[in-house]
């Protein structure tokens, strides 16, 4: 968990603007009144975007392989206990950011901080609330850990009973996915400290070219996302943001290496 001392609202929850008071309706227009976190969310976002040097790079990630290991976990889990697709991006995430140090750390000054755990903030929400709980050290934990914990954020979302420090923690990495809405890609606002965040886009089918085509079978079909990591450029640097979006890339292609 990341200790900050840049804002009290880097402590807010990640809230969507929601109205709290009644609507205030004047001559052509009408205001929604916003709660305290819709604003200290307003205000961290921000700043961020104003004092932190945004970058951006993408990579296009191939899924076949997580799908079928996917496919292998599920098959040894219940029906209620089943592990998404974005519970593995998010071990992936994690386990890059392990392989990749300089990208998990902050600015602070005059020093950059490093950290040992890597603490992912995961957007989720539902309905006109988002928000980001906070799951520590996971790239120490299994994937059905992840998940079980993912699942127990999301339920106190969707009954409304938000509660624990895990909500209001600011992390070491924020991860986004905003596949589920047909999104192909999206460049976040890194929230400080963080030095980076990463946004996952949907996945689709692709023709991409084969690796030892010949003849006419030069083409396949394959299960592709596109992964935009947004990067702190006091904190991480090209070469560093690369290296982290090969070790992702890695680590989805290659999801053995996520149950080591």
């Amino acid at each position: 968990m990341v200790a900050t001392t840049t804002d009290a609202i880097a402590a807010a929850p990640v809230a969507a603007a929601a109205p709290v008071l009644s609507p205030i309706v004047h001559d052509g227009f009408t205001d929604y009144p916003l709660n305290e976190s819709s604003i200290a969310t307003a205000n961290l976002l921000s700043h961020s975007k104003q004092t932190i040097p945004h970058y951006y790079l993408t990579v296009d990630v191939t899924l076949d392989s997580l799908l079928s290991l996917r496919s292998t976990l599920n098959s040894a889990l219940g029906e209620d206990a089943q592990i998404s697709l974005n519970d593995l991006l998010i071990k992936a995430s994690a386990c890059a950011m392990k392989s990749c140090p300089s990208a998990n750390a902050s600015w602070m000054g005059d020093s950059v901080r490093m950290y040992d755990s890597v603490d992912v903030n995961v957007i989720m929400g539902s309905g006109d609330s988002l928000y980001s709980p906070l799951v520590q050290g996971v790239d120490a934990k299994g994937v059905k850990s992840i998940s079980d914990e993912l699942s127990s954020n999301l339920k106190q979302i969707e009954e409304g009973t938000v509660e624990g420090e895990n909500f209001g923690a600011v992390g070491t990495v924020t991860v986004m996915n905003l596949g589920m809405y047909g999104i192909k890609s999206c460049a976040p606002i890194i929230r400080a400290p963080q030095a980076v965040a990463l946004a996952l886009g949907a996945a689709e089918n692709r023709v991409v070219p084969k690796e030892d085509g010949e003849g006419d079978d030069l083409y396949e079909t394959n299960v592709v996302l596109t992964a935009t990591l947004s990067c702190d450029h006091r904190v991480v640097d090209g070469a560093v943001g690369a290296q982290f979006l090969s070790a992702f890339k890695s680590a989805v292609e290659k999801p053995e290496t996520l149950l080591l």
